[in-house]
């Protein structure tokens, strides 16, 4: 599948002349903005409740449908396959916090390798974190995991007409677009020829009060060609499963470099 290079590629608030009073009551207006601000990134940096996800999903890849599974545990492994029919699995991307290994199983190929090595790295910030974070429904800091670093780098814009909020991440140029309250619905970045956005739509109670998005939606932008990738999951499952974090290379499939493999998939 070449487009599989696309979802290796992941969420964005001075008047004196009424005397005292009136600058009091900005101050403090300002001050309740900030802190409300300060609340949303903290809301959104933070991880979510529970540590494992797995579901059934449904790809449409410029047109093609595919199916395929998803398995997350958070801060160690994500796994994202993809099957023809429901049938035969083709493709694996396993991602980690030092690595991302991608499996052509048609071919018996596989290859290792760093974040440094995936398309469009420079551009986005790739790393273990980011992808965890878009694929949690999270907001992200390239290259700052921790919630204290991260919310330093965010700022957060004035809610719109329609009450949606804006928190913009300053160093690699994402826009994160949220409700206002706790839910993130779009990532955006634009920067030359290359732009990226992502929606997250259909959330639905998976823990408690805890929401998550079913569906996803990705479009890429680059040197004048655009992808679309669709994702809709379902048996989404929070409980924690018996699988294991990295699948085991069998003594068949021959190691390759990532260009070579993605040459290779063409479902």
């Amino acid at each position: 599948m070449r487009h599989l290079r696309y979802i290796l590629p992941v969420l964005i608030a001075a008047l004196f002349l009424g005397g005292c009073r009136s600058a009091n009551a900005l101050k403090r207006q300002k001050g309740d903005e900030e802190q409300e601000g300060s609340r949303l990134i903290r809301t959104l940096v933070a991880p979510p409740p529970v540590s494992e996800l797995t579901a059934s999903l449904s790809f449409n890849i410029n047109g093609n449908k595919v199916s395929g599974q998803l398995r997350m545990r958070r801060g160690r492994s994500i796994q994202l396959s993809a099957s023809v029919l429901g049938l035969m699995e083709m493709a694996r991307i396993e991602f980690f916090p030092d690595m991302v290994v991608v499996m052509d199983r048609y071919h018996n190929l596989y290859s290792v390798c760093h974040y440094a090595d995936i398309p469009h790295r420079n551009e986005l910030g790739f790393d273990f974190e980011e992808v965890q974070a878009l694929l949690w429904n999270r907001i992200f800091c390239p290259g700052f995991p921790a919630e204290e670093d991260a919310v330093s780098r965010l700022e957060v814009t004035k809610a719109d007409e329609a009450g949606k909020v804006r928190i913009k991440e300053k160093e690699y140029g994402y826009t994160f677009v949220t409700d206002g309250n706790e839910r993130l619905e779009s990532i955006m970045k634009s920067s030359g020829g290359y732009s990226f956005r992502m929606d997250y739509s259909d959330f639905t109670a998976l823990s408690g009060s805890w929401r998550y998005p079913l569906e996803l939606s990705v479009e890429i932008t680059s040197s004048g060609v655009t992808n679309n990738v669709s994702v809709k999951m379902s048996s989404v499952s929070v409980e924690k499963k018996n699988w294991a974090d990295r699948t085991q290379v069998t003594r068949r499939m021959k190691q390759v470099s990532l260009d070579e493999l993605l040459d290779n998939l063409d479902l």
